[in-house]
């Protein structure tokens, strides 16, 4: 049994406590979902109930009373949290090692526990090399291997795909029935139907409804709108899709990226025949986790090798200087790019050309806009991770760039939030910038996009619309 008595708990830095005498139980082999909005402290609940805080994680805690299961697992937003080891193989025989599995038995567990989420890579491969989509899956088997009694899932399934997401959370289900399971999720159609309880958090962190999932949805519709749940018909509130001015075959391209290979191990990962991005496009890139969907954004930054060309208004892009000039990439893992201490100093030094008082009104303006003003004062990696995917998103739509290119910007993120990204979207896009974004979100990529791509047999390919010529 999981429980907590008047738990109190505050980040060093924040104006304000998380928990300010929080009680929870959770009986074993429950399975309970946490909701709520972003920000109400859902993760850092699960690493209070796992040990992670206060144990690897220090924080100013203070409860009556605290049962938690030592033997427990842990499947984080983002997997690049819990690897320690360079290779696939040795990251997984770590686990195999504290369980004190004899070495002979060890590659067939291993190989078993890949399969088992279709992660078919060399098991030699660096973990470093894997897609985002492909490291949640590497993550997901070390959970497998592990055999805890109880489970924590925070978004286990954020950076997937929709078939992946879909195949993974079957897998999950299989192996829970004698697990105590805690969920953190915004996205339930896959599990609501599966679970014990729901517990529903509101902005203060507070435990304001307790009860079955038929009773929940019953009771509290307009409350899991609110908070930005992803119930049936949250999309029935999202904002209509507006046609561009660039929706014409008349228009003039900025970028163009001709005859491009990238190669990865001597083998070519994508081909690009000819990507040309007009000013105020929408433009979503789907494709499998792993096809190199990553890998084509860090090309035209300059940030890798490929053979090809690429121009910006006519002129050769061939260094990272030439292309931060007009583009702007915004990673998967938004702590990749956070340099300074603070979310206001974070936005602010996007505006440092501007006079005092404009970039202090544009600051508050996008905090104000992506609701990060009660955390201006934290440290961007003590956010929530859909906070921190907010904050990085601010920092690109604050900048000056022409082109915004976006890896997976909606994922971990509530409806609410979703939507207002959508909003800022369409404002860029209507204001001439262009949106490159890569996304798994079939609502998005049926609504929004002037053009959509797709990443299929190692070819970047244009998909055309219903009417159109096919490609």
């Amino acid at each position: 049994m999981l429980s907590i008595k008047n738990l109190r708990l505050k980040y060093p830095n924040a104006d304000h406590k998380i928990f300010d005498g929080l009680d929870l139980t959770i009986e074993d082999k429950e399975k309970v979902l946490l909701l709520g909005p972003s920000g109400a402290g859902k993760s850092t609940l699960l690493n209070v109930l796992s040990g992670i805080v206060p144990d690897l994680i220090e924080l100013p805690m203070k409860y009556d009373r605290l049962n938690i299961d030592k033997h427990c697992a842990m499947i984080f937003q983002d997997p690049d949290t819990q690897f320690c080891m360079p290779k696939v193989k040795e990251e997984l025989a770590f686990i195999l090692e504290n369980r004190q599995v004899p070495r002979s038995d060890m590659d067939e567990a291993i190989d078993k526990a890949l399969r088992s989420v279709d992660l078919t890579v060399n098991p030699n491969q660096y973990v470093n090399k894997l897609s985002g989509g492909m490291k949640q899956k590497l993550a997901i088997a070390e959970t497998l291997l592990q055999q805890a009694d109880t489970l924590f899932l925070d978004e286990p399934t954020a950076m997937l795909d929709t078939k992946s997401t879909t195949e993974l959370w079957n897998k999950i289900k299989r192996f829970w029935k004698n697990q105590t399971v805690v969920i953190v999720e915004h996205k339930v159609e896959h599990i609501w139907e599966h679970i014990d309880r729901v517990i529903l958090l509101n902005y203060n962190a507070e435990i304001i409804a307790d009860d079955t999932p038929e009773k929940i949805l019953q009771h509290h519709e307009r409350l899991l709108s609110e908070y930005g749940v992803w119930h049936p018909r949250a999309w029935e509130h999202a904002p209509e899709p507006v046609l561009t001015a660039n929706n014409d075959a008349t228009k003039e391209y900025a970028f163009t990226y001709k005859n491009g290979v990238i190669r990865r191990n001597k083998q070519a990962l994508i081909s690009i025949e000819d990507f040309s991005v007009a000013p105020g496009e929408w433009i979503t890139i789907t494709g499998q986790n792993g096809a190199g969907k990553t890998t084509l954004f860090e090309s035209m930054m300059q940030l890798i090798s490929y053979d090809g060309k690429m121009y910006y208004h006519q002129q050769p892009i061939r260094k990272i200087k030439e292309a931060a000039k007009h583009m702007y990439l915004v990673y998967q893992n938004p702590e990749l790019q956070f340099i300074t201490q603070s979310v206001y100093d974070e936005i602010h030094i996007q505006f440092s050309q501007k006079d005092k008082e404009q970039a202090k009104l544009k600051t508050e303006q996008m905090l104000e806009l992506l609701n990060l003003s009660q955390v201006r004062a934290q440290h961007p990696f003590e956010l929530s991770i859909g906070q921190k995917r907010r904050l990085s998103v601010a920092t690109a739509l604050s900048s000056p760039a022409d082109i915004i290119m976006l890896d997976e910007p909606t994922f971990g993120l509530d409806s609410h939030n979703t939507f207002n990204l959508i909003q800022l979207f369409q404002e860029r896009v209507q204001n001439g910038q262009t949106i490159i974004m890569i996304t798994h979100d079939p609502e998005i990529i049926s609504r929004y996009p002037t053009r959509r791509f797709h990443v299929e047999d190692q070819t970047l390919l244009e998909v055309r619309k219903t009417g159109e010529d096919n490609v």
